[in-house]
């Protein structure tokens, strides 16, 4: 399948998925299912949109189009910077775990990154939480603002996928010893560094970029658990409180906010979206064989 095909087919799966929660948050939340009132929650809420063009309101008596604003407005620097700092140390980690293999020093590499990639998300947020609280001095773990209501969060969400950036890049340089073109630029009197960087760490970043996306949704994903942990109304913890989850009912209590859902999903497919149409630039623009092959 071609890239641009590609692209298309999946900003149709993003629009469908949309479209499937957007029904899915409308549904009745009673004990027994109505198709009346479902249908009427689907008429109100389109004719809320359409001809007030509003989400409704939250249950704070507020817009509900302005609390997804406000929610997105602390979580959408973090998500950007995650995947900067992501792709950055990534590779240079990946880069270090192969000289460190031709060291026979393996642990300390590549043993080191599948430690981080084998402790499951939460574990290594209640133990940054606990290591700062008792050990970070002048650190405000629970700060909601300022430089370090910045830093945390991006570098917590950024600890897993720069792991898997680690892992990526290391795989991509090792498989490319050997290869026919690494043998030619030798055979031609190219400097090492050359090499490495022209040939085998741009094969790399167009290996890397075709994970854009899936690292992208991993850290969005992960905000839940870092707002949580850190009280935080961000867009995550703020899409999980609008639900009102009762679980003594197994329903939705009466503060449930469809429109606050249906808002910050809709942001947060959007930020999927632009993921994937970046990727496909940035495939498009550096266009080696290897970033045709990870395509096709």
């Amino acid at each position: 399948m071609k890239p641009a095909s590609r692209l298309l087919k999946s900003l149709l799966i993003y629009l469908t998925a949309f479209l499937l929660v957007i029904l899915f948050v409308l549904l009745p939340r009673t004990e027994r299912f109505s198709w009346t009132v479902y249908g009427n929650n689907i008429r109100d809420f389109v004719a809320q949109l359409l001809l007030e063009r509003s989400l409704g309101v939250s249950q704070y008596n507020v817009p509900a189009g302005q609390e997804v604003l406000d929610a997105l407005g602390k979580s959408i620097l973090i998500i950007p910077s995650a995947l900067l700092i992501a792709f950055v140390f990534g590779i240079l980690k990946g880069m270090l775990d192969y000289v460190f293999s031709k060291w026979k020093l393996s642990v300390l590499g590549s043993g080191v990154t599948w430690l981080f990639q084998s402790i499951p998300d939460f574990l290594l947020l209640l133990l940054a939480q606990w290591y700062i609280i008792h050990h970070g001095n002048k650190i405000r773990f629970f700060a909601p603002d300022g430089w370090t209501g910045f830093y945390i969060p991006v570098v917590l969400a950024s600890i897993y996928p720069v792991m898997y950036v680690a892992r990526i890049t290391y795989a991509s340089i090792a498989s490319q010893e050997g290869e026919f073109y690494i043998k030619t630029a030798v055979a031609k009197g190219l400097p090492s560094w050359l090499i490495f960087f022209k040939h085998i760490m741009l094969n790399c970043v167009t290996r890397i970029l075709t994970h854009f996306t899936p690292l992208g949704v991993y850290i969005i994903s992960s905000l839940v658990l870092i707002e949580y942990f850190r009280n935080i109304l961000g867009a995550a913890r703020r899409m999980f409180v609008g639900i009102d989850y009762m679980t003594f009912l197994g329903i939705s209590g009466p503060r449930y906010e469809p429109g606050v859902l249906i808002g910050i999903a809709f942001c947060f497919m959007l930020i999927v979206a632009l993921f994937q149409i970046i990727s496909f630039l940035a495939l498009r623009w550096l266009g080696p064989a290897e970033a045709r092959r990870e395509e096709s």
